[in-house]
């Protein structure tokens, strides 16, 4: 009985997530933009004006099934069921195609998915996440720590003939949680992204809500 349990509930969360993906046709290199459900991800929103506080990129895996990289935690992949399960009730998710991707024939397509499944596992898995929202950062063990946008950003300079230009970032609209949360020395004006970034790049184009 607990197996037969077992095999409904993955055979639903399948069932969602192709159903999910399949209502876009989800394509290696998307970027999946959404309100997390969280009071830092509110404040994240109300900072860069936007309705984003977390960003995933799709990288199918070597069975060819949709998967979300995300750094939260670390870098990792998962699931799309997964990826949506902290997003904001009633929120919608947004996704950006890098328009490059747009032109590429079916032979363009595999190789770009072997190509970044390649870069992914070898580059960028494993990544500790960036607490600190620093652009260049490394832990004493000389690994890159990466937050959710700035994992994205990196990864698809890979393969995008232009490549990401960092901006100012600034946390002034909540001056008084910043304070705390950076223990009073705030980083305005260092360079970074966000995850609203690839909603304003002109690099991508929206396909449309999940």
């Amino acid at each position: 009985m607990k197996k037969m349990i077992t095999l409904m509930i993955f055979t639903l969360l399948t069932l969602c997530n192709q159903t999910y993906s399949a209502a876009l046709d989800l394509q290696n290199g998307d970027v999946l933009l959404i309100s997390f459900n969280c009071y830092e991800c509110k404040v994240i929103e109300s900072e860069t004006n936007s309705k984003f506080s977390h960003s995933g990129v799709v990288i199918k895996n070597e069975a060819h099934q949709i998967q979300i990289a995300q750094s939260l935690g670390f870098v990792a992949l998962y699931p799309l069921d997964n990826f949506l399960k902290n997003i904001t009730p009633g929120s919608n998710v947004a996704v950006f195609r890098p328009k490059e991707f747009q032109k590429m024939d079916l032979a363009d397509k595999n190789s770009l998915e072997e190509r970044m499944l390649n870069v992914f596992n070898s580059t960028f898995k494993g990544a500790p996440f960036d607490e600190a929202y620093k652009w260049n950062n490394f832990d004493k063990l000389g690994r890159e720590l990466l937050y959710c946008s700035e994992f994205i950003a990196k990864f698809l300079d890979h393969f995008l003939d232009t490549a990401t230009i960092p901006y100012p970032l600034t946390y002034k609209k909540n001056e008084s949680y910043w304070l705390k949360y950076f223990k009073g020395v705030i980083p305005e004006g260092e360079l970074g992204n966000s995850p609203a970034a690839f909603s304003r790049d002109d690099r991508f184009i929206f396909i449309g809500n999940l």
